[in-house]
């Protein structure tokens, strides 16, 4: 357990990402569920480096549109392959540490507020997990375009009366473009032609490596975004069962008090009857018993 909490803070150290958590539950989960709180800073920790290297993609995605030369074009796509290495890694983490926790609170007991806390906290970072999820997506999609876009340019170059299908078609698939430009050259294409081809088919061999990548990572994101709904239907069904016991005990409540009231107003109306019939006794008997009096003396 130590091994982990020191995992933990030596890698946020090092990519200046500081974890906190929710501030509501930060005492109880702390306190009652150490476990369940390292587990939870860790796949935090893990999805703000995620969260870096989207970032960075993007920002290479910028460097690609601009570059003059395909020599900075192949760097900079080789780091946005590194990159996906890495997203890939630390995605296969978080999966592995929302089993583990999925694991303590299935071992928890519904009705109890520690595990409760801890379905609570992972609703929370499912919100994290499907904003990276969709922010991941994006990022790769507009990378994608950048690439596309730039083949489509050195097309042009190599055959300016390219319909926008035909650069569509041959993007998808090269072998095409090298049998385009045989048949344009008669089977002899320059050196400096061969290359430009080479670099294209190049392109979208990345790109399809990249997509394969990608595609595995957002598979295992969407399966701890279910992972954690599941988790949340659990405590919502929860909290409407106490919702509906609770109604139930307030109407008893104010059933109960209802009768009360009812019942205290008929013991006032029968205490007043009693009383008006002793009332009615005694004058009814008070002259008969003075007669008897004065009889008897």
């Amino acid at each position: 357990m130590n091994d982990l909490y020191y995992q933990l803070k030596e890698t946020a150290q090092q990519n200046c990402i500081t974890i906190e958590l929710i501030p509501s539950n930060r005492q109880s989960i702390a306190e009652m569920m150490p476990d369940f709180q390292k587990k939870s800073s860790m796949i935090r920790m893990k999805l703000q480096l995620i969260r870096n290297n989207n970032e960075e993609i993007s920002r290479l995605t910028e460097v690609i549109q601009t570059a003059a030369s395909t020599q900075k074009e192949k760097e900079s796509m080789k780091k946005v392959e590194q990159l996906q290495v890495q997203i890939n890694k630390n995605t296969t983490e978080i999966k592995k540490l929302f089993e583990e926790i999925d694991k303590l609170v299935k071992e928890g007991d519904p009705d109890e507020p520690e595990t409760r806390a801890m379905i609570y906290n992972q609703k929370a970072i499912q919100q994290e997990v499907a904003s990276i999820l969709q922010s991941g997506q994006n990022t790769i999609f507009n990378y994608n375009k950048t690439i596309q876009k730039k083949m489509k340019r050195q097309l042009e170059i190599l055959e300016p009366n390219l319909t926008e299908k035909q650069k569509t078609d041959i993007i998808s698939d090269p072998q095409g473009l090298e049998k385009m430009v045989l048949k344009e050259t008669l089977g002899q294409p320059s050196l400096q032609l061969v290359y430009r081809v080479q670099d294209i088919q190049d392109k979208f061999q990345d790109i399809q490596k990249l997509e394969k990548s990608t595609q595995y990572c957002f598979q295992m994101l969407s399966e701890i975004a279910f992972l954690v709904n599941q988790q949340g239907e659990q405590i919502e069904s929860i909290e409407q069962n106490l919702n509906k016991a609770k109604n139930y005990i307030e109407k008893g409540e104010k059933k109960l008090a209802k009768e009360q009231e009812i019942h205290k107003k008929s013991r006032k109306k029968m205490c007043c009857i009693i009383l008006i019939g002793l009332i009615a006794i005694g004058v009814i008997t008070t002259p008969i018993v003075l007669k008897f009096v004065k009889s008897s003396g």
